[in-house]
């Protein structure tokens, strides 16, 4: 189930607020950007050092001076400067990210709402933010009542994501893309390993107003859908991602994310999205081996009297590598590509972490993999000092076949040993364990399986203590009996039905009486011999003599005792 899920978004939320009540589109001391226009953006990202006067982030900020110079007169992007913006917002602790880049973002609204000429119908440019200010704590109030904590419920499974209605009432801000990296960020985790305890064919799923969280062991994922209106303001908002966190057999493994935001009023507004693609591969031991982070995104005004539109791509391992500019249309302002690229290199960069990581964690946790190991002879009953091998035959828990890889083995409680030691043995793995010279005695053996399809860990303890369960065949003559008995050494009886009842003093030597039809009445002494050890059948003796039908007799019985639980 989703753990402390409500509180973390609520607490993320309270910060988006407390962002938003906070800075605006100019500070005091720095001049307000450059809102110049330009008939296109180049294609070709410039390597040149840009020269920035004042830090790259200032104030909590990102600076008028760094943004102003990040896109030349020509419509060229400098990708060096960029990437130092980025880097510089990623360098700071998770909550000072979130500062800059809420400011960021609703400097960037502000930019295209006035080209759009959303600002037009809305009234004024201080109008504008108040209206997005307002939305923007109106979607907080949203995704904080997004509580998957309340446990998911069997379905069956849908073709795909299905869709939820939205709310009937209430405002989804203009700043989408924050408040959807806020969504899907403070989920990645919880959402993710839900599922990791699900067996191979349970599906679960947890509609709720404007939300939809499923969960099974191959696939996570949420969607978050919402509408309404804000002073006028039609909003529309989607945020949506699905998760694959067990690799294939050859290690691979994939995510898609997606934040869609539409924000309108008579006829003029604004549409971003944000689509991420993570594909990557693991190793031999579990561990990342390569990844490749494809963020597209567009960004456009419709129905203004200008009319821009940027569409873009980030890819590589970091999702920040690679630039390329798709296409662009309309008037496209300076200070509008510098703050779009920044912001959708800089959540995508950090919501691909988020999910990478929770899928590292779920195929680390035994997701994906199971680990059953047995041992021979054993695990219970060993004699002691005597060897037993342990098999570790690690099988995905998805198709059920060998995963590879390698097992390592470690003697974690009691005694003797274990060889080889904390030593990485190719799957299907075996282990030689000598049991304690003692009888009475156990050891755990912990065993960790890692292959390209994840991890998986198992514990095995192994005794020398005697084997006290038997199923006991045998008898003489009319007397014949066919039970279990779970403690031969301390007393039992023996039934022959309709013949006579046994009664033993337990131990492998000892007395007994018998009484039956006709009178019978028997006593004796028996011995129990298991020279074969544990897992092997022994054998029981009896010799004794009474009367039966008042006419006096003798005899010796005979048993086999094969080993059983209890």
């Amino acid at each position: 189930m989703l753990k402390d899920m409500k509180s973390k978004l609520i607490v993320l939320v309270a910060m988006a607020m407390v962002m938003s009540s906070c800075g605006g589109t100019e500070k005091a001391g720095t001049s307000t950007p450059s809102s110049a226009s330009m008939p296109g953006v180049s294609s070709t990202p410039s390597t040149g050092a840009a020269v920035v006067s004042t830090p790259l982030i200032d104030s909590g900020r990102v600076s008028d001076a760094a943004i102003a110079a990040m896109v030349d007169d020509s419509g060229t992007v400098n990708e060096t400067l960029r990437k130092q913006v980025v880097g510089a917002i990623l360098a700071l602790p998770e909550d000072q990210q979130l500062a800059v880049l809420g400011d960021l973002s609703l400097r960037a609204e502000l930019e295209i709402a006035t080209t759009s000429g959303l600002e037009t119908a809305i009234g004024s440019r201080a109008s504008t933010e108040a209206a997005l200010r307002g939305a923007w704590a109106q979607i907080g109030t949203q995704v904080a009542a997004v509580d998957p904590s309340a446990p998911l419920e069997p379905a069956t499974p849908p073709a795909g994501l299905r869709r939820v209605a939205a709310p009937s009432a209430g405002a989804v801000g203009a700043l989408g893309i924050m408040m959807g990296f806020f969504g899907l960020a403070a989920t990645a985790d919880a959402i993710v390993s839900a599922a990791n305890n699900m067996s191979p064919d349970a599906y679960e799923e947890h509609p709720s107003d404007g939300s939809l969280i499923t969960g099974a062991l191959e696939q996570s994922s949420i969607e978050l859908e919402f509408n309404g209106k804000q002073d006028g303001v039609d909003v529309a908002f989607k945020a949506s991602a699905v998760v694959h966190p067990c690799p294939t057999a050859d290690g691979s493994f994939d995510i898609e994310a997606s934040i869609d935001t539409r924000t309108s009023k008579g006829g003029v507004g604004q549409n971003a999205t944000i689509d991420l693609k993570i594909n990557g591969h693991t190793d031999d031991d579990a561990k990342i081996a390569d990844v490749n982070i494809d963020n597209h995104t567009q960004w456009a005004d419709f129905g203004g009297g200008q009319g821009q539109f940027i569409d873009f791509t980030f890819s590589g391992a970091t999702g920040l590598d690679k630039f390329a500019l798709n296409r662009t249309g309309g008037i496209v302002t300076k200070d509008f590509v510098s703050m779009s690229v920044v912001i959708a290199a800089a959540f995508g960069s950090m919501l691909a972490t988020k999910y990478i990581e929770a899928s590292e964690k779920a195929w680390s946790s035994g997701r994906c993999v199971k680990l059953e190991p047995t041992a021979s002879p054993g695990p219970k009953g060993l004699k002691p000092s005597a060897t037993s091998e342990i098999t570790a035959a690690p099988r995905s828990k998805i198709d059920g076949g060998p995963v590879g890889g390698t097992v390592t083995a470690a003697l974690t409680a009691g005694g003797a040993s274990v060889e080889p030691v904390s030593t990485k043995v190719p799957a299907d793995a075996t282990f030689n364990y000598l049991a304690p010279d003692e009888p009475n005695k156990s050891g755990t053996v912990s065993l960790e399986a890692r292959s390209k399809r994840g991890v998986a860990k198992a514990d095995i303890t192994l005794d020398t203590a005697a084997q006290n369960a038997y199923i006991v065949v045998g008898g003489l003559e009319d007397f014949q009996v066919n039970q279990t008995v779970c403690d031969i050494m301390g007393p039992f009886e023996l039934v022959s039905p309709g013949v006579a009842t046994m009664n033993l003093s337990g131990g492998l030597s000892g007395t007994y009486s018998a009484t039956g039809v006709f009178n019978l009445s028997y006593t004796g002494e028996y011995t129990i011999d298991l020279p074969n050890g544990p897992g092997q059948p022994g054998t029981m003796t009896g010799s004794g003599g009474g009367s039966i039908a008042n006419q006096a007799g003798s005899g010796t019985e005979t048993y086999t005792l094969t080993p059983t639980t209890c």
